[in-house]
């Protein structure tokens, strides 16, 4: 009698259990908000040094189109976004880097970036575009600086032109 009444409770603990653990929507989860701390850099330098990579080397490359293919993936058409407003307002030559490519479907990207860059509103007889290996010459830590200090430090200032940092010289070592 006694295993009788340990055997009903137990029954009715393993019942408890499996309703409802049965009745969890897994699906429900919501990740809990991600905390941001006073002393972390915003969003707003990550989107400013991404800014200065593309001004500093307008290039497009294999990974911003589909494989194999000369349609641009998301990741290409954010940065020739981003290359159009630079070419809009300072000019400059857009590189397409994808040295993988057999030859009709580098001309096809080609095709593909230029169309659109018109599409984004530029001229086509202002638009130079190449393909080649990346023409940047990179960033040295006194130009960054610059950039950091005008974009977040002075209120959303516009960068030097490009003409103004090759004053600079090239990086020591890259010649």
């Amino acid at each position: 009698m006694n295993y009788e009444k340990y055997i009903l409770i137990a029954l009715l603990g393993a019942g408890v259990i499996l309703t409802t653990g049965c009745s969890y929507d897994k699906t429900a989860y919501e990740p809990p908000a991600i905390q941001q701390r006073a002393d972390w850099p915003s969003s707003v330098s990550f989107k400013t040094q991404a800014d200065n990579a593309v001004l500093t080397s307008m290039t497009v490359a294999d990974i911003h189109f589909v494989p194999y293919q000369a349609e641009l993936n998301s990741l290409g058409r954010t940065r020739l976004v981003a290359i159009a407003s630079f070419l809009e307002r300072r000019g400059g030559q857009v590189t397409v880097d994808t040295p993988r490519s057999d030859a009709l479907t580098q001309r096809q990207r080609l095709s593909s970036v230029r169309e659109f860059l018109l599409a984004q509103g530029l001229n086509d007889e202002d638009l130079e575009i190449t393909a080649g290996l990346t023409r940047g010459r990179g960033q040295d830590a006194t130009e960054a600086t610059l950039f950091y200090a005008q974009n977040l430090m002075g209120g959303g200032a516009a960068p030097p032109a490009p003409a103004a940092l090759m004053q600079a010289g090239p990086i020591a070592g890259s010649e």
